[in-house]
């Protein structure tokens, strides 16, 4: 049995768990929750800074939480802070009176990388699988923004981003006030930037389920009623959402003597998922209750091995590129013979390369990617290609990932450019794994150049310094022995290995 402990600086809060773990029950147990409210994405959204008196009271909170965590005796503890506070001027400086003060190096997430945390938290659920096998939509509501994953038939279709969160409606109802017709100018937007997703990418999907996920399902909807912790129909659910005005609240309040600290975001709460179930239409609404402090236990615990994930997550970042390859009408067979190709090298080299499982994962999604560009310029499509994949959400890749996806497409046709032009985005370990998935791609392009898939049965293995690829083919393969002596060369230079093209004749 195992103790973690971890810490989420949110929009409005902070918020610390403490699980059990245990591998004979293959899940986590939430053993003890603190919370504190914060103004963080207040202060970013009114200042552009944080205030010395916010940082003072999470210095406060954390050192708190510090105390906690020695009181347990954790294992092991995470402190992570969502994507926001680095909007803040002062970010820098906020981040290291924290370390001087507290003792913690707070770990800043991209947006990708907090979104797939609270994604692993709602993928451990029991009942997820059989969820995403009808249809559903995935909703992450944030403070500053909301994410919107679409699930058909167990596969991911698209994750679209959308600038909609409770702080941001908050502080839209501050500016416009609260009058009727400012409460319609403010759900206006909100059902037009709804219906535009519906419109581009809903077409002939109805969602059966939503899934909420976010920090308030848990803080402010479960202490209003517990019925939006369970599965409930869509129409029971909106006539909850119909019932919770100021008057319900405070009701509710003097009832329960309580207080809810974060008052304020209720409304926008009630405000987004009114909006969500009513444009999107799904049949039952589920709130499983968990958060992105789950998602960092099971994460840490997968990375430790020490429980053993029951969705496959890798699968679900193949089927999102595969997603995006089909929008940009990409052209499939050749996408296909290319996925193929690439991950057979890769395997091949697995001695040489030096690089793991998680690589290969890349090296697939550059494969199904590296002409989606060509949708919007033949001339250009290098360049389309890098932008449409750094501007394409692929749940499960960190920012990081994206950019190396998108850099080694983009110089698949580009002259490749020396690391000094390129240090100020990626360290020399990250360089180097773009020249090696760069050599893979080339290689595996030149082998179906024409885009015909002349190849047939196709066997590769490493002998005395040469990846000997041995072919059948029943055409002239002029064009593929032309382009491949060229990238051979270069996947040469890279591994110190060259690529010999071995033709069996087909009778």
């Amino acid at each position: 049995m195992k103790l973690f402990a971890s810490i989420y600086i949110g929009s409005y809060e902070t918020t610390m768990k403490v699980f059990e773990i245990g591998k004979q029950q293959k899940r986590i147990k939430t053993i003890d929750t603190i919370k504190a409210p914060s103004d963080v994405v207040k202060d970013v959204l009114r200042y552009g800074s944080i205030m010395p008196e916010t940082t003072d009271k999470l210095c406060k909170v954390l050192n708190d939480m510090k105390i906690a965590i020695d009181s347990y005796k954790v294992d092991s503890y995470s402190v992570v802070a969502g994507p926001n506070i680095r909007q803040a001027d002062n970010s820098l400086i906020v981040l290291e009176q924290i370390k001087q003060r507290t003792g913690f190096s707070i770990e800043v997430l991209s947006n990708s990388e907090q979104r797939f945390l609270g994604y692993q938290a709602v993928a451990s659920t029991d009942d997820f699988e059989e969820l995403i096998n009808e249809s559903a939509v995935l909703i992450d509501i944030g403070g500053v923004s909301l994410q919107i994953t679409l699930f058909s038939k167990g596969k991911i279709i698209t994750t679209q981003h959308l600038s909609m969160g409770t702080v941001a409606v908050s502080e839209s109802i501050k500016k416009l006030g609260s009058s009727l017709t400012s409460m319609e100018q403010i759900y206006e937007m909100m059902y037009k930037e709804l219906e535009v997703f519906k419109t581009m990418f809903l077409r002939d999907i109805e969602p059966k389920y939503m899934i909420l996920l976010g920090v308030q399902v848990s803080t402010i909807a479960d202490k209003i009623s517990s019925v939006t912790s369970k599965k409930i129909n869509v129409e029971d659910y909106l006539t909850f959402l119909n019932k919770i005005n100021k008057q319900y609240i405070k009701r509710f309040e003097e009832e329960h003597d309580l207080y809810l600290e974060n008052e304020y975001l209720i409304e926008p709460v009630v405000m987004l998922y009114k909006t969500l179930a009513e444009t999107l239409g799904p049949k039952v609404v589920v709130a499983p209750g968990v958060s992105v402090c789950e998602g960092m236990a099971y994460n840490h615990c997968y990375n430790k091995k020490w429980l053993t994930a029951k969705h496959d997550f890798d699968n679900d970042i193949i089927t999102a590129a595969w997603s995006i390859a089909k929008r940009y009408d990409s052209y499939q067979p050749h996408l296909k013979a290319l996925f193929k190709l690439s991950g057979e090298i890769f395997d091949a080299m697995k001695k040489y390369h030096g690089l793991g499982k998680r690589h290969r994962v890349l090296m697939q999604c550059i494969a199904i990617l590296h002409d989606c560009g060509k949708y919007i310029s033949l001339a250009e499509a290098s360049s389309c290609s890098y932008t449409i994949i750094m501007a394409s959400e692929i749940l499960g890749l960190s920012h990081k990932e994206r950019e190396i996806i998108a850099t080694t497409v983009e110089f698949n046709r580009k002259p490749l450019e020396p690391y000094e032009n390129l240090s100020d985005r990626f360290t020399t370990e990250e360089y180097l794994l773009i020249l090696k998935l760069l050599g893979i791609l080339k290689v595996a392009n030149a082998l179906d150049r024409s885009h015909k898939q002349k190849i047939k049965n196709v066997s590769m293995r490493v002998k005395d310094r040469e990846l000997v690829i041995t072919i059948e083919s029943n055409s002239s393969l002029a064009l593929e022995k032309g382009l491949f002596k060229k990238n051979a060369d270069f996947f040469e230079q890279i591994f110190s290995i060259k690529p010999v093209l071995k033709e069996n004749k087909r009778l």
